[in-house]
């Protein structure tokens, strides 16, 4: 036994200096922040060809992210410092970065590994990363019941992207009827989704358990009268919406004691010309801000909106 434990001492040994014995290394990885919590985590995915560079006193060096989002640069011994940064032309469309807080970061040359994480925002990496399955009604009465009413304002019920796909089912699809206007608006594809988490209340959601808990999509649809209504009504219809996944239940018989903050919330803006989608506005849920094309959600009274992402990529 003791001769076997000597071998395996000296093939650890040998293992170590095994490579360049003097040399400085800065090596990690870029990550897009998918859940916008600003922290690492197993949900973040790696960033595949951004560039970075290392400037020191000897001389500069240029790398780019494998497909795993890793990145290394390897010195000669004896350099005293050098500063790192990435190219935020090689970074999706609209990104920023958050970790490290500074896009520079200085690294005094010691003999050795240095880990050096990067940390992306960008709705790129967000896209895809999340489905929503949904239904319910909403009230006009800020009592959260019928009262007096016949019936609600309106009532919904859909999906979309399912399983995270753009492809099944078209994307999706979603109804929203409004029986006050007599109109039921059904998007017939989604073509886009966004996902992300709430300022103000915890990220994520409960049931199933997601790093999510709102998400924002588009598309096009189709109105039709109910009731009676004849129209006019145009051939095509465009649409944005965003559904707030707050709670399980969601809706207001929840009775929670916060002032709503944990009622699930729904926004909806059906319009007909995606050149100036505030003017054209047909139909809206929710209350407009400024001139964004989304605005702030009504608390749902009935029903439940879900957020998913188990079977995402």
């Amino acid at each position: 036994m003791k001769k076997i434990s000597i071998t395996i001492s000296i093939l650890v040994i040998s293992l170590l200096f095994i490579g360049p014995a003097y040399a400085n290394h800065i090596a990690g990885y870029v990550y897009c922040d998918v859940n916008s919590n600003g922290s690492f985590d197993l949900s973040d995915t790696p960033l595949a060809n951004v560039t970075l560079t290392a400037t020191g006193t000897g001389g500069t060096a240029t790398t780019t992210t494998s497909s795993d989002g890793s990145y290394q640069f390897a010195f000669a011994a004896g350099v005293a410092s050098y500063t790192v940064e990435i190219d935020p032309a090689t970074l999706p469309a609209g990104s920023s970065i958050i970790l490290p807080p500074s896009n520079i970061v200085l690294f005094d040359g010691v003999t050795g590994i240095r880990e050096l994480n990067w940390l992306i925002s960008s709705q790129a990496c967000q896209t895809g990363a999340c489905w929503l399955t949904a239904g319910g009604v909403k009230f006009d009465s800020i009592l959260g019941f019928k009262a007096a009413e016949s019936g609600p304002k309106f009532s919904f019920g859909g999906n979309t992207f399912p399983g995270c796909s753009s492809t099944a089912g078209d994307g999706g699809q979603w109804n929203f009827v409004d029986h006050g206007m007599k109109i039921h608006f059904q998007g017939w594809q989604v073509n886009q989704v966004r996902c992300g988490n709430v300022a103000g209340i915890p990220p994520g959601s409960t049931s199933p358990p997601t790093p999510f808990n709102y998400i924002e999509f588009s598309g096009w649809g189709t109105i039709k009268g109910i009731a009676g209504n004849k129209g006019p009504f145009a051939p095509k219809y465009y649409f944005v919406a965003r559904a707030e996944d707050r709670n399980e239940p969601g809706n207001e018989k929840a009775l929670l004691p916060d002032g709503g903050a944990m009622i699930d919330r729904l926004f909806l803006r059906v319009y007909t010309s995606t050149i100036d989608p505030i003017s054209s506005t047909t139909y809206l849920i929710g209350t407009n801000v400024d001139t964004s094309l989304i605005g702030l959600p009504v608390t749902i009274t009935g029903g439940n909106l879900q957020i998913h992402i188990s079977s995402c990529p």
